[in-house]
């Protein structure tokens, strides 16, 4: 037997686009079908990261119109198909970046999904179930059918209106430390942040939190003053020879998290201690190049992340709740998504955008205590 709700419509309201950079509009799609291990989600906030401008304008060429942007999506269980057993109607839940994967591999099944060759991507891919295959949509919408078993549930302590970003900027930074430390215990470990901006104010919380030495690096000195009050202890000036002399063999580790521009390595690699690690959480906008010496002598790794699986994102979570990491935001009705994605755009955000919903008809619901 189906727990389906009949708050859940036919039609689902959405802000979406029909073209590429076209403007953000109001959309409906039709509700996919019931899968047993579908959970409906009427949307309480969703966050708006700078990867969704690029599904918008297409910039990567996988983008499919009508275009519903969101894979930082918060809301509440309104309905589950028959073989969930795990979510109730009311509890409070969070997607990510991927929505289906095979559940089978050896990726899937130590909770790596995130790197399973058949993931499916919240919107821009195909959900596939006994019911058929259907598009998903993302977060930007005023619901979600989706797959229950990629459905996280929000941790007590945690306010909604911060989850949206942890499921992207937060995981994306806490993944690289989590393995980097083989865990949560920082102590004795110098943790280098470049960039402290949307994903980078996330990576100073946590690697503080984890109780490591943190040192913020910046183009200037202009935000020393934030970066410590985030947790970091120092900030280097990267334009500055003499303080780049000064930090030389003394980071363990380089969380990167710029995106676009031009990341030159070897001016990093001299920072580093042996066995050291510099980590890309932003991609450059020009092909990284390096000398292969410095990395040979002293052990240096160069390392990247999608997101995270699910046994590093329920870490995330829990710990984000613990210590209480929390992504700086602005929120904006769902119906105002065109100023959000303007402000992204323009990088006046200060950090992260979330919508909060006000397209879903009827009087929002909340969670029964």
């Amino acid at each position: 037997m189906t727990n389906e709700s009949t708050d859940m419509p036919n039609e689902i309201k959405a802000m979406g686009f029909t073209e590429a950079k076209g403007d953000v509009k109001l959309i409906t799609y039709k509700t996919k079908p019931l899968s047993k291990t579908d959970a409906d989600i009427r949307i309480t906030y969703n966050g708006v990261c700078h990867s969704d401008l690029h599904m918008i304008d297409n910039d990567w060429g996988m983008s499919r119109y009508p275009l519903v942007p969101g894979h930082e999506i918060v809301g509440h269980v309104i309905g589950v198909g028959s073989d969930v057993t795990d979510l109730k109607v009311g509890d409070a839940v969070c997607l990510g970046c991927v929505c289906q994967s095979c559940l089978t591999c050896s990726y899937c099944t130590t909770g790596y999904d995130n790197l399973c060759a058949s993931r499916q991507f919240t919107y821009f891919a195909s959900t596939t179930d006994e019911t058929g295959s259907h598009p998903h949509h993302g977060g930007f919408g005023a619901y979600m059918r989706t797959d229950a078993r990629k459905l996280f549930k929000v941790p007590d302590g945690l306010e909604e209106k911060y989850v949206g970003p942890l499921m992207c900027a937060g995981i994306t930074t806490f993944e690289p430390l989590f393995h980097y430390l083989n865990g949560v215990d920082g102590k004795g470990k110098t943790i280098g942040v470049m960039g402290i901006g949307g994903l980078g104010h996330m990576a100073v919380q946590f690697a503080a939190k984890m109780g490591a030495t943190v040192v913020a690096l910046s183009r200037g000195t202009s935000k020393e003053k934030f970066a410590k009050e985030l947790g970091a202890t120092s900030l280097i000036d990267t334009t500055s020879e003499s303080a780049m002399a000064g930090a030389v063999g003394t980071l363990d580790q380089i969380i990167l998290t710029v995106a676009g521009g031009f990341i030159d390595v070897d001016k990093l690699t001299p920072l580093m201690k042996p066995n050291g690690n510099i980590h890309f959480c932003g991609v450059p906008d020009e092909d990284v190049k390096f000398n292969v010496q410095p990395l040979l002598f002293g052990r240096l790794s160069l390392t990247a992340n999608i997101v995270g699986g699910k046994k590093d994102t329920e870490a995330m979570l829990q710990f984000a709740a613990k210590h209480q990491c929390l992504p700086i935001i602005e929120v904006f009705p769902h119906s105002q998504a065109a100023e959000a994605i303007q402000k992204v755009r323009d990088g006046s955000i200060r950090f992260r955008a979330v919508l909060e919903n006000d397209i879903a008809d009827g009087k929002r619901k909340s969670p029964p205590s």
